[in-house]
Parts: C-alpha cells; sequence; structure tokens
C-alpha cells in the first residue's frame, strides 16, 4: 500500500507539476487512467498465473490461488491503486493473504485443512482491513456451517482471535479514518422519516440497477478475450467518468470522502452526481477484471 501511495503521488502531483499540466485536466485524467489498464492488462497478459482469477467471478472468501500467481496480482494491485481505479483493494489483499497463509501453514502445520487456513487468513485480513473483529463476526456467523452439535462460539473463537490480531495489527501502523467530522443533527422532525425513507429507496434502486449491470457489462467486455483490451477499454471509460466527476471520484475512496465533508461548496445535486459517477465506475472497474 505504501509504494501504491509513492506512485500515485508521483502519477497525479508531481508528474503533472513537472510537465505544466493541471492534476484535474481532463486529457491527464483519461490518460493516466487508459494507461493504468493497458499496464494492468499487460500485467495479467504476461505474468505467471495470470495474477489469479478475475475478481468478478470470484467471492470475497475464495479457494488459495497458487503462489506463483501472487507477483502478478500485488504489481496488478499496485497499478490499479496508484492509477487512481475506483475500487478498493479488498479482494486482491484477500487473495494474497489466504494464498501466504494456505501455503506457509501447510508446511508448518500439515495435519492443519486448507480451509481452516483460508478461514483464519481471511478473518484476520478482515479484522485489519475495518481495524475492528467486528466485520469479521458478521461475516463468519453468517458462512460457517459447522455441524450443529458444535457451539456457535466454538467455531467462531477462531476466526475472531484472527481478525482481533489483525486489528490489532492494523492498530499499530496505520489508523484508518472512516468517522466523518460532521456536526450533530439538531432535532429530528416528521419529515425527516419520510425523506430518510425515499433517499433509502433511491440508493436501493440505484443498487439494484448496478447489479443487474455488472454480469451484463462483464460479460459483453470479455467476449474481446484480450485483458489488454479489455482493461485498456475499462480505463478509457473510468477516465471519462472521472473527467464528469473530478479528482474527488477516483481513488478507493476513503481520503476522497474526507475531502468531500471538508469541502462546503458541493450542494445536494453534486453529491448526487458523485454517488452515480462511483457506483458506475465502480461497475466498469469491476466488470473489467
Amino acid at each position: 500500500m505504501k509504494i501504491a501511495s509513492v506512485l500515485q503521488n508521483l502519477l497525479w502531483q508531481r508528474l503533472p507539476g513537472t510537465l505544466g499540466i493541471a492534476q484535474d485536466s481532463p486529457l491527464w485524467i483519461i490518460g493516466v487512467l487508459t494507461l493504468t489498464g493497458i499496464a494492468v492488462g499487460l500485467v495479467i497478459r504476461f505474468s505467471q498465473g495470470h495474477a489469479g482469477p478475475d475478481p468478478a467471478c470470484e467471492p470475497l472468501i475464495g479457494a488459495p490461488v497458487p503462489p506463483s500467481a501472487l507477483p502478478g496480482l500485488i504489481v496488478a494491485l499496485i497499478l490499479g491503486l496508484a492509477g487512481g481505479v475506483s475500487l478498493g483493494p479488498e479482494h486482491p489483499i484477500m487473495t494474497v493473504n489466504i494464498a501466504l497463509a494456505v501455503a506457509i501453514g501447510a508446511r508448518m502445520l500439515p495435519r492443519v485443512n486448507r480451509m481452516e487456513w483460508t478461514i483464519l487468513a481471511s478473518a484476520g485480513t478482515i479484522g485489519a482491513l475495518f481495524g475492528t473483529p467486528v466485520a469479521a463476526a458478521l461475516i463468519f456467523s453468517q458462512t460457517l456451517n459447522g455441524s450443529s452439535e458444535v457451539p456457535l462460539w466454538d467455531r467462531l473463537f477462531a476466526p475472531l482471535m484472527a481478525a482481533a490480531a489483525g486489528a490489532l495489527t492494523t492498530g499499530l501502523f496505520f489508523h484508518p479514518h472512516f468517522s466523518l467530522p460532521i456536526a450533530h443533527y439538531g432535532q429530528m422532525q416528521m419529515t425527516d422519516i419520510l425523506s430518510g425513507a425515499i433517499v433509502a429507496a433511491i440508493a436501493i434502486a440505484a443498487g439494484m440497477v448496478a447489479v443487474w449491470c455488472l454480469p451484463r457489462l462483464h460479460a459483453m467486455m470479455h467476449q474481446m478475450k484480450n485483458p489488454v483490451l479489455v482493461l485498456g477499454i475499462g480505463g478509457f471509460i473510468l477516465g471519462i467518468l472521472g473527467v464528469i466527476g473530478g479528482p474527488v471520484s477516483l481513488f478507493k475512496g476513503l481520503d476522497e470522502m474526507q475531502q468531500m465533508v471538508a469541502n462546503q461548496a458541493f450542494s445536494t445535486s453534486d453529491y448526487f452526481l458523485l454517488a452515480v459517477i462511483k457506483l458506475a465506475a465502480l461497475v466498469v472497474a469491476a466488470a473489467s477484471g
């Protein structure tokens, strides 16, 4: 992640400043994202193991990939994060950690089966990503379908300890800011219930449209069979969306979320446009692979 941050600073701040180009220049945004897509496509095309399976076709917690595929996957992850792709690193990081845990754990403790290592690695990663083991507890309480004779706590204990260890490790080296500095809301009105229901309905409808579009766009783009072409086109589309939404609509979104709250110039229509652009960018990035 640190390497991606340094490369991001080079691509989006130092390099355009050296060339005398504005960071929010449409040509720069489209050019960088298109070249990022092509670069990631080249990594997938020519690296050993082709950077692992397509994330759009895999669950968040999937089967471990061969260790030989990890270098290509890590390079593709760094390029995507630095290039401004609107997609979080959760799936690649999960894939890397599961593969390493299974490969190393199988040699150190061969009696422990691969599924146990997969569960522990994924739980630890979830705890590290979110800085708390609560998310892991919510996920694994629904996904661990063990014997009904084994109490739920016995099945959750090891994953929760792994998630807690991951969260503590994150706290030692990094302090993610998921909370937003928003002023406390005053007196609740009856109209807030109606307006909240309308906002929730719009959000649900937009999410369902994205769910409907993703598999169809994925199938259409992957008819080309060439990852360089697929990801190059995907990067170009992301560049157009980035021009419409501006730099705040790029990247994985954690820092940009803070910027949106700090910038008091955004209107309701601006927030709505950013939400639509960000959702469209997520669909395009996921469909491109």
